[in-house]
C-alpha cells in the first residue's frame, strides 16, 4: 500500500510585501519624498495626462507617424536635417561666435551712418580677409550651381 509522504514546513525567512515596505520608507524617506513631489509637479504641467494620452494611443501614434514619414518629403526633410546638422557641427563654436558678433556690429554700424560708397566696399574686398570669404561663397555658389 501507499506510504503518505511526510510534510515538513520550513519557517521563511524572507520579510512579506509590507514588511520590506515599511523598511523601505524608514530607510528611503527622502528620496521616496523627492519622487513624490516630482511625481506632483508633472502631474500640474500635464506631463502625466500627456504620457498617459501617449501610451494609450500607442498604436494609432506610432500607425500616424509612420504614414506621415512614409513620405518621399518628409524622407528628404530628414536627409536635410542631418546634412545640416552634420555641417553645423563641422563648425568651430569660436568661428561661429566671430560671425554671430561681427554681423550684429555691422548691423548696428551701417544703422547709424550712411551706406559706403562703391569705391570704399571695393577697397575692403581687396583686404586678404575678405579675399577668403568671397573665394569660399564662390565655391558655395558653384556648389549650388552644379545641384541645379
Amino acid at each position: 500500500m501507499a506510504q503518505p509522504i511526510p510534510l515538513t514546513v520550513t519557517p521563511r525567512n524572507e520579510p512579506n510585501s509590507f514588511e520590506r515596505l515599511d523598511d523601505a520608507l524608514r530607510n528611503h524617506t527622502d528620496a521616496i519624498l523627492s519622487a513624490l513631489q516630482l511625481l506632483q509637479l508633472l502631474h500640474d504641467r500635464g506631463v502625466l495626462d500627456l504620457l498617459r494620452g501617449l501610451v494609450g494611443a500607442g498604436d494609432q501614434l506610432a500607425g500616424m507617424a509612420t504614414a506621415a514619414l512614409d513620405s518621399p518629403d518628409s524622407v528628404r526633410a530628414i536627409r536635410n536635417f542631418i546634412l545640416l546638422t552634420k555641417f553645423f557641427a563641422s563648425i568651430p563654436p569660436d568661428v561661429l561666435d566671430s560671425l554671430v558678433r561681427t554681423a550684429m556690429e555691422g548691423a548696428e554700424r551701417e544703422k547709424s551712418n550712411q551706406a559706403p560708397g562703391v569705391l570704399q566696399l571695393l577697397r575692403r574686398m581687396s583686404s586678404e580677409n575678405s579675399r577668403h570669404a568671397i573665394a569660399v561663397t564662390l565655391d558655395l555658389l558653384e556648389s549650388v550651381g552644379k545641384g541645379l
